[in-house]
């Protein structure tokens, strides 16, 4: 039996770069290539506008609705993958804060109001912490992580997975 679960996933970093930076690099198709597994965001990012993330092949690998923009504090985003569209939508929530004059606590959480089979969470709990440090180091060094794809264990394949980052 497939164990369902709506358990959310959140993550928190501290970066140090001012929050306009910050959500330039969440935004921008020149920076997301870089930290997103090559992947382009691609929307006008205001409130109720379509959204995606386009692989280097051009393929569309996620897609869905900005749900809230408040630029440079809130970016919340419905998350829908474009391999196996069947999948429940999540929520994904980028929470900006200004800690200091050029430092930010960046979190982010991934929400599931409809249960989806435990198994899948398992590709962003090993893409969303690569994501993340790759941002992270990108907006502090200037340089990417040269981080391989993670690929999702072999027990979200049986569950109906498909081979890009769940998330």
């Amino acid at each position: 039996m497939t164990q369902m679960t709506s358990e959310s996933t959140i993550y928190v970093t501290y970066i140090a770069a001012p929050a306009a930076k910050v959500w330039e690099a969440l935004t921008s198709s020149a920076f997301t290539k870089l930290y997103f597994f090559g992947r382009s965001a691609e929307s006008q990012w205001r409130t109720n506008d379509p959204w995606l993330l386009r692989t280097p092949d051009g393929r569309v690998d996620v897609f869905g609705e900005v749900l809230e923009s408040d630029p440079p504090h809130k970016l919340s985003l419905s998350w829908k993958m474009g391999a196996d569209p069947s999948l429940p939508a999540s929520i994904v929530t980028y929470d900006i804060e200004a800690i200091g004059a050029d430092v930010v606590r960046l979190t982010m959480t991934e929400a599931h109001p409809t249960p989806i089979a435990a198994a899948l969470l398992e590709g962003g709990r090993r893409g969303w912490p690569m994501i993340l440090s790759g941002l992270k180091s990108l907006l502090e060094t200037g340089a990417p992580l040269p981080l391989p794809v993670p690929q999702p264990p072999a027990a979200a394949h049986s569950a109906g997975a498909a081979s890009e980052v769940k998330s």
